[in-house]
């Protein structure tokens, strides 16, 4: 059944396969990690579709993109966020990293930003600078002896598949030869730093991906002084501060974020004012 610009059907697998015939391509889920019991399905060439359950039957609904200077963008939303995606990362996710990683970079392999095929996607290449490599070179034989050993130590913290603690494993020891080097130069226990570091990146992975509270379990509080990022909206005094935060250093302004939520546009101001001011005091309080 046709509805607006969306249709009813009675199964998952039916709606794939009318999303399959309208796009003209391959159709797969997303990996995007969405609120509810809203589905995003994407195709090959940046269609996009919003799938729900509703009295037993399957509701999907077509997404349209918004081009902007820099590619296309989608809006997907829940009852309690919206976010604004990069199409381009959302089709590189699903057909070919298959799992949710919002911070790779990408670039188009004929220069064309709009074009979101997942052939026409690759990591953006970063010059390597000089010194970097020449550290790798140097701590070639600790990676060497250790790398599986690290592997299997994340593997047992965590429960993760042995592929993806390989991942982990990978970032921490660039981690520690490159934007991490300095602070940890001086460090004797190489092997223990590396695996810290890789535990804690596939712990900071459970945390935002499965939205599961990790850190109690880690002693997370007993480890600040660690190079590890985390989420330090979690940080700040009550839900609405941190919602509002979030959203604007997610690029929304003040007045979409009041407009969506139907606030004043003084309360949002106010609320990433003082949580601005908040995250600073507090991490000035961490550096002494």
């Amino acid at each position: 059944m046709v509805i607006g610009n969306g249709f009813f059907s009675d199964t998952k697998e039916d709606a794939l396969r009318e999303m399959t015939d309208r796009a003209g391509c391959k159709v797969v889920k997303s990996n995007f990690p969405t609120i509810g019991n809203i589905e995003i399905y994407v195709s090959e060439r940046g269609d996009l579709y919003g799938q729900q359950r509703i009295q037993g039957k399957c509701l999907t609904r077509t997404k349209k993109p918004e081009k902007t200077g820099i590619g296309y963008v989608a809006r997907i939303s829940d009852k309690k966020k919206e976010y604004r995606i990069h199409m381009v990362v959302l089709i590189y996710c699903a057909f070919v990293l298959h799992r949710w990683e919002p911070d790779v970079e990408l670039e188009p392999v004929n220069g064309n930003i709009y074009d979101v095929r997942p052939q026409n996607l690759r990591p953006k290449q970063k010059p390597i600078p000089p010194e970097w490599a020449e550290r790798m070179k140097v701590r070639a034989k600790v990676y060497d002896s250790n790398f599986m050993n690290v592997c299997w130590s994340v593997n047992y913290l965590t429960g993760y598949d042995i592929q993806t603690c390989k991942d982990f494993a990978q970032q921490a020891f660039i981690y520690l030869c490159t934007d991490g080097f300095k602070r940890v130069q001086h460090c004797t226990d190489i092997v223990g730093l590396w695996v810290k570091i890789a535990r804690f990146r596939a712990f900071d992975y459970m945390h935002h991906v499965t939205h599961r509270q990790v850190y109690d379990a880690i002693d997370y509080m007993g480890n600040r002084d660690t190079d590890y990022e985390f989420d330090l909206f979690s940080l700040l005094p009550g839900e609405k501060m941190q919602l509002y935060t979030r959203l604007y250093f997610e690029g929304n302004t003040p007045t979409e974020i009041a407009k969506e939520y139907n606030v004043h546009l003084g309360t949002v101001s106010s609320a990433v004012t003082r949580s601005v001011q908040y995250l600073r005091e507090y991490l000035k309080k961490e550096a002494v």
